[in-house]
């Protein structure tokens, strides 16, 4: 038994008021071990179903430096 096993079984025997004030401990652990994003779930679907077209239209450099004010690198 992993000793992730050995905890979740720890925490299934306990109260449950105890358990509660585990949970959320852990669930504040796990917000602050988490990868940070500030995309919301519908634009993380859009970027992969951007990121999966085969063919996918790319702007014209030109357009990109006169959006920017400003010219690429390179």
């Amino acid at each position: 038994m992993t000793k992730l096993e050995k905890f979740v079984a720890f925490a299934r025997d306990l109260p449950a008021d105890r358990r509660e004030q585990l949970e959320e401990i852990l669930d504040d652990l796990m917000r602050d071990l988490a990868p940070e994003s500030d995309f919301t779930p519908e634009e993380l679907a859009e970027i992969d179903q951007r990121l999966a077209e085969v063919d996918p239209e790319m702007a014209d450099p030109a357009e990109i430096e006169a959006l920017l004010g400003r010219k690429l690198p390179g």
